[in-house]
């Protein structure tokens, strides 16, 4: 199904499944503007809330969602028309809901040693990886300052010692200095890649 990515997009806290346990999902209009019919799609981010409630997306939903269809979909055609049958598209609505509505966990409690390596300038958006004591994992910059950026992780991070189980979509405040090239995760390697 393809729909119009049009404002105002909201999130609507809500057991909608059935399943007992309140979700966050996406609500966007029908593409016709005459309708009163709502699109609703489901993530896997429990809501923080136990009443159900609407919330509008805020700007900063709005950048990293567009910066996500950009980098992920970078050859669409028309990024104001996306299929949402597309599980790119599930997932970049999946990471914009982790963003919002998970509580990001300090990366120091999971960090490893620093690595010796040229830093490129990260954006909103981008795919990185960090070093951690469970290895190394992607992620992706849902937020960014001048010191921190705020990661969603793409892969689970397990310290049994320490009692930490971060699953995918679970959020990270990263220092920037700890942030590495994407290669550095579990990615598939471009044409230009060089691995050693």
């Amino acid at each position: 199904m393809t729909q119009a990515v049009k404002h105002p997009l909201k999130w609507r806290l809500a057991d909608m499944d059935g399943t007992g346990t309140d979700q966050v999902n996406v609500v966007m209009p029908e593409m016709d503007a005459q309708s009163t019919h709502e699109i609703l799609l489901a993530t896997d981010i429990p809501s923080p809330h136990s009443s159900k409630m609407d919330i509008s997306w805020t700007d900063e939903d709005l950048d990293l969602f567009h910066a996500l269809v950009e980098k992920v979909l970078s050859g669409h055609d028309d990024p104001e028309q996306l299929d949402l049958a597309n599980p790119e598209i599930v997932d970049i609505l999946h990471m914009v809901a982790a963003a919002h509505f998970i509580e990001p966990v300090d990366a120091d409690l999971v960090l490893a040693d620093d690595v010796p390596t040229v830093l490129c300038e990260a954006d909103l958006g981008e795919l990185v990886a960090i070093h951690t004591q469970d290895g190394y994992k992607s992620c992706i910059i849902a937020e960014l300052d001048s010191i921190e950026a705020v990661c969603v992780l793409l892969e689970p991070l397990i310290l049994e010692d320490k009692n930490i189980d971060l699953e995918v979509y679970d959020t990270l405040v990263v220092n920037k200095h700890s942030l590495l090239p994407a290669e550095f995760g579990n990615v598939e390697p471009d044409t230009g890649t060089v691995v050693h």
